[in-house]
Order: structure tokens, then sequence, then C-alpha cells
């Protein structure tokens, strides 16, 4: 195979930048006024965008569930068993019962910490996936963290969640009423169609079993992973439950066994395909690229992380090495699991893991590769493999040993995501950015927006075949409580702070603005530029060699 390594590239502030790409028009997500920090997920070709909310506000408390005697900090129990809570109570209750859920423990209401929504940018609508409606709640329960990943053409959301939890009242071994608050299973990939939520079952289901979704394509095949088989100590678990002697309910026992297999599952990609309600049609799962020795009982796992319209997959897997196990790039195809890179570009000695997070209809993929840089600095650096030449690329970033982690590509050959900007600080600060493939060319996105925007971008999380992007921006802006307020310090002033928002970027077909740089950005440039020529040489090379590169 062809080989093509193109050496990383020192880049300071002080170094003036050479404008190639188009600007961007930005866009905040109609989510800022439902948590304090939003990120992006993905944007589809019909502009479907969705986001995830962290802590979102005005959580629902049940009442039925709430035990004000566990909370001897309250400032004023009663009314809080009324539901009316002060502010600080109402923050406290909130923040246990999210790390209830967190800790997997089985008393108390369960919170989402994390939440899925779509939007259009226009409007916002919880993607409920398997929550439901109870009364506790006088609505949805937010009970459990939902992962959204994608869709198409506006429809088929795909995403991952633990089941919706609900309450088992039993007597204990003490003879009181106890109430555990559980779900049926620990994480199950669905789909959402026309409002409907479908369950993408795993390949075996012991003890609930897992599956996760990662991508879906036109076809309406989703991949991800699921279980396929449980292990000894997996059956273990189900049996002690299922002992005379245990005096709880089988399925709170069950609850509580879920955590400690969930890695004791064996994990393989898995491909499901759909039609147009949402069905499972058929599921196929990928073996390993390997086959293990006889006495080798490691549980060595592969999962498909994207998959294009041809039905080519490509994601990461186990791999036994002469001297180590290494998760590396895989490329699923009609049934074969293979490594996608070949076996001399990822030599033991040299890089410590390679993954596969995107495959475009002309098969080129986008990745990343620990690999040695510097001599002995280990780095992840963005690499694009074309499938039909067998070539394999290693773009120009920012600087040599710049962590840098593509999170999408799209069908116009651009890969976006994130990396680091600059190597003097600790730590490093990340700027999202944007690779196009056919021109060669590695772009900071925050040059491409307006000079007076109070926005950074920190990471590029999606982009569409419209070449519209979703980004995660951080902002400075007044810091809100859990009702979505503001807050107000000691003395009763409105304060701020950085919060995570989820931007939609557009492209105007404009050039990209050219900004002066502040009087802070000037005085750092002074001090430094006597003592990087060298660097600047680089930097001129760079030029010559037309990759953009921004500070």
């Amino acid at each position: 195979m062809k080989f093509n390594h193109l050496m990383g590239v020192v880049a300071l502030s002080a170094i003036p930048t050479i404008t190639y790409a188009d600007a961007f028009d930005v866009q905040e997500l109609p989510v800022s006024s439902l948590s304090a920090n939003q990120f992006s997920v993905s944007i589809d070709n019909a502009g479907l965008a969705l986001v995830s909310l962290e802590n979102p506000f005005n959580p629902p408390i049940d009442l039925s569930l709430l035990n004000v005697a566990d909370f001897p900090g309250l400032s004023d129990p009663e009314q809080a068993a009324l539901g009316n809570f002060t502010l600080n109570d109402y923050q406290g209750l909130a923040a246990a019962f999210r790390s209830n859920n967190n800790n997997l423990s089985t008393t108390g209401q369960k919170l989402a910490s994390i939440i899925g929504y779509k939007t259009d940018g226009t409007e916002a609508e919880y993607v409920s996936g398997v929550d439901v409606v109870r009364d506790g709640t006088n609505g949805f329960t937010f009970s459990m963290n939902i992962g959204l990943e994608g869709s198409v053409d506006g429809d088929f959301i795909i995403g991952t969640s633990p089941g919706a939890f609900y309450p088992v009242e039993y007597i204990n071994e003490a003879e009181e009423t106890v109430t555990a608050v559980i779900n049926d299973f620990l994480l199950r990939g669905f789909v959402v169609v026309n409002g409907q939520t479908k369950s993408l079952m795993p390949v075996d289901d012991t003890l609930s079993g897992r599956s996760e979704t990662k991508a879906i394509n036109q076809n309406l095949q989703v991949v991800g992973s699921s279980s396929v088989m449980a292990s000894d100590p997996i059956r273990t678990l189900i049996d002690d439950c299922n002992d005379e002697s245990i005096t709880i309910p089988l399925e709170v026992c069950l609850y509580q066994a879920r955590p400690r297999a969930s890695e004791q599952f064996t994990r393989r990609a898995t491909v499901w395909q759909l039609d147009a309600q949402g069905d499972t049609i058929s599921t196929q799962t990928y073996g390993l690229s390997f086959v293990p020795a006889e006495d080798d009982i490691r549980n060595y796992f592969n999962e498909a992380l994207d998959i294009n319209n041809q039905g080519l997959a490509v994601g990461v897997g186990s791999v036994v090495g002469e001297f180590s196990l290494r998760t590396l790039a895989m490329r699923f195809e009609d049934g074969i699991t293979t490594r996608l890179l070949p076996e001399e570009d990822e030599p033991e000695d040299s890089t410590a893991g390679s993954f596969a997070i995107g495959i475009n209809d002309d098969g080129l993929v986008a990745g990343y590769q620990a690999r040695v840089v510097n001599g002995s600095t280990v780095a992840a650096k963005l690499f694009v493999y074309d499938t039909n030449t067998e070539t394999l690329n290693f773009p120009s970033d920012f600087f040599i040993s710049s962590n840098t982690f593509p999170r999408d590509i799209n069908n116009n050959g651009i890969i976006v995501g994130d990396a680091e900007v600059d190597a003097r600080q600790n730590p490093r600060p990340r700027a999202a950015f944007m690779y196009d493939i056919a021109k060669d060319e590695f772009t900071d996105l925050n040059t491409m927006i307006a000079c007076d925007s109070p926005y950074t971008l920190v990471s590029a999380n999606s982009i569409n075949d419209n070449n519209e992007i979703l980004v995660d921006a951080v902002i400075v802006k007044t810091q809100r409580n859990i009702l979505g307020e503001p807050a107000l310090n000691s003395d009763g002033e409105q304060f701020t702070q950085s919060s995570v928002v989820a931007l939609k970027l557009t492209p105007t077909g404009a050039a990209a603005p050219i900004c002066e740089l502040g009087e802070a950005e000037l005085e750092a440039s002074e001090r430094q530029g006597a003592s990087n020529s060298l660097v600047f040489v680089m930097f001129l090379l760079s030029i010559l060699g037309f990759r953009r590169i921004k500070r």
C-alpha cells in the first residue's frame, strides 16, 4: 500500500495567518434556556440537530418517592414534603437524585444528568426515548441519562439509554416497608420514528444484555454493538439472585447485579436493519479480526462506529500483538471483520492504538492513531484512509504533538473535530477544526466567524452534506440557578460564568474575516518573537506547502 506521512507543523500566535476557507454564520441553538451547558451531537441533511443538555433546569421532584427524613439538611422539611421548596432545598434534592442515578442506588428518586433534545433551529423538543409519563412527576420522569447519536432525514433518531426507573415496594427483613427505585436494563439502543420509540435488542439478552447505537445510514442500517454471549460470572449472578436465601424481590436483586455484569458480556459490532416503521428486520454481528488461542479467556470486543450508504462500516476492536493488547481501527463488511490499517502502519513499538470514527460514501475514513512523536511523546493524530486506493495520510495539524480528534466526516470530504492549539499552556487549550481533504487545508474554525464573536469554538462534532457544522462553544454569560433564573450572590447581584453552548455554523460563501490582534496578543507576540526564528522558518515552509494553520 501507499503511505504518505504529512509532517506536523508548529504554529504560534505571533505569526500571520493565511486564510483560504469560507466564513460561517453562527446560530446558537434554541436550547440555552433549558440548562447551563449544552453539547452538540449531530446534524443531518434535513437540518435536524440533536443536542445533549447537562443538568437541565426545573427537574421534576416525585413527592411519592421523597422521604424528608432522609434529608436532615433541609431548611423547611414540612414544606418540602408538600412540594414547596426553598431554592437551596430544591438544588440539594436534585443533586442527590442525580447522584442516585449515577451511583445506581436502589433508594430514592432518580434524575438524569444528561438528556437529549432535537431542534430545527427554531423550536426544540425533548427526545424521550424509552422515558415514560408518570403521575408522580406530572409528565416524563427524566430519570435516565439518554445519549443521542444521530438521525436521518429529520427522523429516525437513534440513541442509547438505560431503562426508565419505577418503584418497587416490599417488606424487608426488619418487617419495614421499603421502596426501591429500579429499572429493567442498563443500556439499550433505540430508534425514534414519528414519535414512536423502538428498542434495538441485543443478540443475547441474558440479564437484559446490552446494546448501543452509534450511527445510521440512509438505508436505515444502524450500527453499534450488542452483547452476544453471557459469561459464567453473569450466570452466577443470576443464580445468586434466584437463591432461596435472598430476601429482596428478584427484580431488585437483578438491578443490583447488572452494573457488576456490564463488562462481563461478550460484545460484538452489530448492524440492525430497520424497516420504514423502525422495526428491526434483521440483526448481523461481526466476529473478531483474529482467532484467540484456545486457552485465551480474555474478553475481547469490537464495535462499529459508522456506516456509509454502501453498507461499509468502520469502528474499533481488540487485537492481540506480540507484546500488548491494543484497540485498533476495524473494517466491517459482508460479515467479515478486518483491520482497517495494514500491520506495517501500526507497529507495536510506536503506536498505542487507533480508532476509525467515520466513513463517507466515497470510502474515505476519518480516524486517529495514538503514535509516538518527537521521539517519545505519544499523541493522537488525525488520519485519512482511502479504502479504494489503500492510501493512508496523516495531515498536518496545529503542532506536532497536538492531540487531534476527528468527530465526523461528510460526503464532501470535510472532517471536523477538536485539537490542542497551544503547546505552551498547561492544560493545552482546544479548538474546533475543519479539515478539507481535497484542498489539504486544516482550519481553526474560530478564524471563520466574526471577529467580534463572543464565542470560543472548542469542538466541532458533526457536519452534514450542506457543510453545516454543529460545534460546542464557550461563552461568558449570566449564571443561572436550578430554576433557570439569574443566580444572585450574597449581595443580591448577578454574576457570570463560562458556559458551553451548542452552535450551528452555516457557510456564507464569503471570505473569512481578517481580524486584528488585541493588545494582549500583540504584547505576547513581541515577547515571543525573538526566540522563535526556527519555528518561523517551519511556518514559512508550511505556507509554501499550502497548509492553513491558525493559532
